[in-house]
């Protein structure tokens, strides 16, 4: 059952379509600037769609980018990574190659989930990593983020490592660890074997969560304590929660979306921190947004 639903026979789909109805899709829509091919499965090719930082095509072959990934959600059956091509337009912004891959899905491809999906999100991570000299990549600053259904498959690269996982597409000794983890609302309800909560240990990437507290499907208590498990196992972890927010309530498509601006700079902000980026953040309000809907302040966020 899902935590916070009146009527749990609607259950994800409901929490899917809401996301749908309260993000649609507008503004800037500057597509990617390259469709990758990183795998092959039987029902379709699987692709990277790759936004590049400025200057990125007539760097010398030496430099080094960090990477931005994230997964898109969708309770594994649904979604695109068109979700999240504002948040990849910031990243390359601020000087990273960012990709939005896509992943099987469970009606599309008739595999089974999340299983299948775990696998494909491995595949783009040693995909980046074998090719990271041709892609002028650093192979030490890989950041994996994921909304909802998403937030599971990139913590999963990083925290449940199985032979079961491995596909044979690419060599499996090549690491799926991120340097950092960011998690919008992940979604982890699924079996314990892929669900992240139960591969808590010591040595895992810094991370930041993102919860809001009107989130119909995930309890602040619950992801509160894998905040808690992360940081008693050693790890660092912050966790942010926004009073008011929804699920998918980070998400950039709508450029009224205030708390996209906020996420923005906490990300921003953790990545620094880390030593992955360096230097001030590019957020930039559009123009008359601060007229229409007001910026958050401390007030309107708990962070742990």
């Amino acid at each position: 059952m899902l935590g916070g639903l009146r009527n749990p026979a609607v259950g994800l789909w409901s929490v899917l379509v809401s996301l749908v109805l309260l993000f649609p899709v507008r503004g800037e829509t500057r597509p990617p600037d390259a469709l990758l091919e990183y795998k092959t499965t039987e029902s379709r090719i699987l692709r990277l769609h790759v936004f590049y930082p400025e200057g990125y095509r007539e760097a010398e072959s030496t430099r080094q980018y960090p990477a931005y990934i994230i997964f898109h959600g969708g309770g594994w059956g649904g979604g695109s990574p068109t979700t999240h091509y504002a948040e990849c337009r910031y990243w390359s912004q601020r000087g990273m190659l960012a990709v939005a891959p896509e992943y099987r899905l469970r009606k599309k491809d008739q595999v089974e989930v999340p299983l299948e999906c775990v696998k494909d999100s491995k595949s783009v991570i040693r995909y980046l990593r074998k090719n990271a000299d041709d892609l002028k990549l650093d192979p030490d600053r890989f950041v994996v983020a994921g909304a909802s259904a998403g937030g599971q498959l990139a913590a999963a690269t990083s925290m449940i490592h199985s032979s079961e996982l491995d596909d044979g597409v690419y060599d499996d000794s090549i690491s799926t660890m991120a340097a950092a983890l960011i998690l919008f609302n992940p979604w982890f309800k699924c079996e314990p074997a892929l669900s992240p909560p139960h591969h808590v240990r010591e040595g895992l990437p810094p991370t930041i969560l993102f919860l809001g507290d009107q989130d119909p499907g995930i309890p602040v208590e619950s992801l509160r304590k894998y905040h808690d498990a992360l940081k008693s196992a050693g790890n660092e972890s912050e966790f942010h929660v926004a009073f008011g927010g929804k699920h998918g309530f980070c998400n950039g498509r709508n450029p009224r979306n205030r708390y996209f601006y906020w996420s923005l700079k906490m990300q921003d902000r953790f990545l620094v921190r880390h030593g992955i980026l360096s230097g001030e953040d590019r957020v930039e309000v559009p123009d008359g947004f601060k007229g229409l809907v007001k910026e958050l302040t401390a007030k309107d966020f708990q962070s742990y």
